[in-house]
This record gives structure tokens, C-alpha cells and sequence, in this order.
């Protein structure tokens, strides 16, 4: 029987082509930083786990000099907010500094016409936990390398292995990177991993994948072919954190503060990051099979297939999606932000979401739940996840974005 979640997606996909009233979206220094951050991300190429890092240290020095700033007379806020992006990127991607950062910034500072004083303790004020923090983060494990072999081609059943043309495991450092918030990743290892193979409920999976997860079906519906490349992500993208937080921008009210959006964006994007490292520490622990090979070797119930998943299957493990903890824990945080359950609809009217890579319309969404799920859904779509990765990720997600939600003033402090 499928689950309610799995349920939804029907609905979902009636509801997500629909027609749409546009709305304003919130402009200030913080969303303007956004775009520009999501602009080198598409640039550059960076892989989504490096851009949710990108945006995290972006938007919580932003809310940490906002903070200062309302603390220290003589400064700006939105000019050290200004600063504090500007330094972040430039540290992190010096080439884009003279062609992107800093004509930006120029745009932002000069028409302020600030004194020299207010400027420098404005800067000051912009820098001071920026410095610090990117101090701190050099040495958080995410930049370690990790020795990976994975098991070899052929090999045990449900264990881990490359695909045709893999050479590399992506991020196996990620595991053990100390998160920006929790204190512990290994409490949201608590959905027991992947099913055992054989049982009913691994053999219910198989099934799926190999009808509308498989390209070679004729299951796999256009529909299906176009969520899966909706959501995808890939490269040159803002990648699905950047997307969600796109769709933010339409959610919140046009006239939200840029203190209240900083602080948002500062908790969906620690929420995201945070969340991956729960997801790949399950991902290194489990070492499970993506369904390209379970499905090409076959396994004591089932013999090997011709199966070739519609989307590119990335190189880690399978179990769990980081799609979905990405999602689970974006929805949760702007639940709680809006004072709603993820199954209500959203106080201000439906919410449209871009997609980017394919020349494919918007969708409209009335709830965060229906957006969350379909974006897990979309891993099965493509081939690349079987259904209880995509549940116990939204899962893990949703714990996540709780804590912190109830975590981040203590850490961080309030505005």
C-alpha cells in the first residue's frame, strides 16, 4: 500500500501546472545577495552540498552583522549586511571578486553616501563575525580527505558501488563535517536504513523502480520524465537548495524586514546544510546500492533487468536522499516561520517555483507538504532512489528543521 505521501503526489501533479496570480517578492540586501550568491553557483558549477555551504555562511554573517549593527551606534545595518556578503564570497570564490562582488556592493555602499566614520564602523561591524566565522569553518572536516573503496562491480548484495564510468565518491568527508547547529547528527539515524534484501518491502520497491523509475518502461510517463527533470538540480544550477530558496521568496510576505528574512534565510540554509551531513553520515554508514545496480545484478528474488535511469545517478550512496532532507528540512523551517503545518496552505495565496536546466514551466504549489514530497518523488521519477530513502530523508529533513528552528536564537542570539 503506498503511503499518504506517496498519495499526494497525485494531487500534487494536478495542482502544479495550474495557472497562477504573480506575486511581489521581498528586495532587500539579503534576497539581492541571494541572487548574486546563486549566480556564481550556477557559474562555477558548485555541486549542491558546496553552494548549501555558500549560502549558509552567507546569510548567518548577514544576520550576525544586522545584529551588531542594531547594537552599535554609528552603523548602518543594511551596508554591514552589504559587507558581510561581499566578504564571504570574495573569500570563498576570489576569481568572481573584481567581476561580480564588487560592483555590486559599489551599487549598494556609494548611494548611501556614508561618512567615512559611519563607513569604516559599518564595514567593521559587516566583517567582524564573517572573519571569524570563515576562521572557524576552516577547519569543520569538510575540506579532510577521506579514503573510499567501494565494494567491486558484482559485488555483495545491497552494498555500494561505482557505476559505469564512476572514478570518484562524492564528499565522503561530508559524513564527518561538523555541522553549523546540531550537536549530533547520529540521532537522526533512527528510521532503521534501508529494507533488507529480500523481504516484501524491498521487493515492493524493486517493482517500482523497475516500471516508473525505468527508462526503458513504458510506466514512465512524460509526467513522471518531467518532475524528475524539474527538480533535478544538476549542474549550472542553483541546485535544489538554491531552488527552495527561490521558492521562499515567494511564500513569505512582500514586505517581510530584512532582519526577518535574514534570520530566515540564516535558519533554511543552516537547516539544509546541517541536514546533509545527517543524510551522509547515514550515506557512509548503510554503504546502500543505487537501484542502476541492484537492478542490472539482480539479487536473490530477482533476476538482472534492462534498466537505465531517466536521470544521471550521482556518485554516493543511495540511503538517504539528501534531495529530500534538503526539502523536509526547508518546508519545516518555513512552517514554523508562518505558523502553519506543512499540510496547510500557505497564509498568502499559492506559490510558484522555477526550475532551471530545462525549459519547463513553473509550478504552483497551496501547501509546503506538496512541494516537500514531490520533490522526493522526483529522485523515483529519475531512477536514482528507491521509496524508503525518500521517506526516512524527509523524515531526517523535518527533524532537522525543527531543531533548529527551536535551537538557532540560543546559538546565534536574536535580533
Amino acid at each position: 500500500m503506498e503511503s499518504p505521501r506517496g498519495l499526494l503526489l497525485a494531487l500534487v501533479l494536478i495542482l502544479s501546472c495550474g495557472s497562477f496570480s504573480a506575486r511581489a517578492e521581498v528586495d532587500n540586501v539579503v534576497t539581492q545577495w541571494h541572487f548574486v550568491a546563486e549566480r556564481v553557483v550556477r557559474t562555477l558549477g558548485v555541486p549542491s552540498q558546496i553552494a548549501s555551504r555558500t549560502f549558509t555562511l552567507v546569510y548567518l554573517s548577514q544576520y550576525k552583522a544586522l545584529q551588531l549593527a542594531h547594537k552599535t551606534s554609528g552603523v548602518h545595518p543594511e551596508a554591514a549586511a552589504a559587507y558581510a556578503a561581499h566578504y564571504v564570497l570574495s573569500e570563498i570564490y576570489p576569481t568572481q571578486q573584481s567581476t561580480i562582488f564588487d560592483g555590486v556592493i559599489d551599487k549598494q555602499i556609494t548611494p548611501l553616501k556614508l561618512s567615512p566614520a559611519v563607513d569604516e564602523a559599518t564595514r567593521k561591524a559587516g566583517l567582524q563575525f564573517a572573519k571569524t566565522l570563515l576562521k572557524k569553518r576552516a577547519y569543520d572536516g569538510s575540506q579532510e580527505w577521506v579514503k573510499f573503496t567501494p565494494s567491486p562491480p558484482g559485488g555483495p548484495t545491497g552494498k555500494y558501488q561505482f557505476v559505469a564510468n564512476q572514478t570518484f565518491v562524492l564528499y565522503p568527508q561530508l559524513a564527518t563535517t561538523r555541522p553549523f547547529l546540531l550537536k549530533s547528527v547520529k540521532k537522526y539515524d533512527s528510521h532503521g536504513g534501508p529494507y533488507a534484501i529480500p523481504s516484501a518491502k524491498y521487493n515492493a520497491e524493486y517493482d517500482e523502480l523497475a516500471t516508473i523509475g525505468n527508462a526503458n518502461s513504458s510506466k514512465q510517463t512524460a509526467s513522471f520524465k518531467e518532475t524528475a527533470k524539474f527538480w533535478e538540480g544538476g549542474a549550472n544550477t542553483s541546485t535544489i537548495n538554491g531552488q527552495l530558496l527561490n521558492a521562499t521568496l515567494n511564500i513569505i510576505k512582500h514586505d517581510t524586514s530584512v532582519e526577518e528574512t535574514a534570520k530566515l534565510f540564516a535558519k533554511v540554509s543552516i537547516a539544509q546544510y546541517d541536514s546533509a551531513i545527517a543524510g551522509w553520515q547515514q550515506k557512509f554508514k548503510y554503504l546502500n546500492w543505487r537501484p542502476v545496480t541492484a537492478l542490472r545484478q539482480g539479487d536473490p528474488s530477482h533476476k538482472p533487468i534492462v534498466f537505465t535511469p531517466f536521470l544521471r545517478t550521482p556518485p554516493h550512496p543511495e540511503y538517504p536522499s539528501t534531495h529530500s532532507t534538503a526539502s523536509g528540512s526547508w518546508a519545516k523551517v518555513v512552517a514554523r516561520h508562518l505558523g502553519i503545518s506543512l499540510s496547510e496552505k500557505v497564509p498568502y495565496g499559492s506559490y510558484t517555483v522555477a526550475t532551471e536546466g530545462y525549459p519547463l514551466p513553473s509550478r504552483t504549489y497551496d501547501t509546503l507538504e506538496a512541494a516537500e514530497v514531490e520533490v522526493g518523488v522526483s529522485r523515483i521519477y529519475g531512477g536514482i532512489h528507491f521509496r524508503k530513502s525518500i521517506e526516512d530523508g524527509l523524515l531526517v529533513g523535518e527533524d532537522v528543521g525543527d531543531y533548529v528552528w527551536e535551537h538557532f536564537e540560543e546559538q546565534f542570539g536574536d535580533l
